[in-house]
């Protein structure tokens, strides 16, 4: 019995040790390798964000132009509001920052798109029409 109990032992031994040979054959892949798999390097997240704030650049420039041709403030400010949160919304996802980074900023951008959306020419918030009947009944 100690017999096959050592064969065993050996033969156990020299599959570990094949195993082992053939984990330290294979070589791990690094970015830097040039390999196909790594898709999305430092290089690339760069390169997206810069690709991003021009994109929010030429939006800029493109609503200047829009006010000097006398378009209403208030409708122009809507749009470029509009477009450039979501440009800043698009960089901070893109330059890969994390969720819990990422969580109070949207949070935010989210409100001023709100206000930005939500209120009239003149300023003042807009109400519901619901709101409005309540109102007229109460007086």
């Amino acid at each position: 019995m100690s017999d096959t109990f050592n064969k065993q032992m050996t033969e156990n031994a020299k599959k570990i040790e094949s195993k082992k040979m053939e984990i330290q054959s294979i070589s791990p892949v690094t970015a830097s390798s040039g390999d196909s798999s790594s898709w999305w390097t430092t290089t690339n997240a760069a390169t997206m964000s810069s690709i991003v704030l021009i994109f929010g650049l030429l939006i800029c420039i493109l609503v200047m132009v829009l006010m000097r041709q006398g378009r209403n403030a208030d409708s122009v400010l809507k749009v470029m509001g509009t477009i450039l949160i979501i440009i800043s919304s698009i960089f901070l996802v893109v330059a890969g920052y994390t969720d819990t980074q990422i969580a109070p900023v949207m949070g935010l951008l989210g409100t001023i798109a709100g206000y930005l959306l939500g209120k009239n020419a003149d300023g003042a918030p807009q109400v519901a029409p619901q709101t409005e009947q309540r109102e007229e009944q109460n007086s």
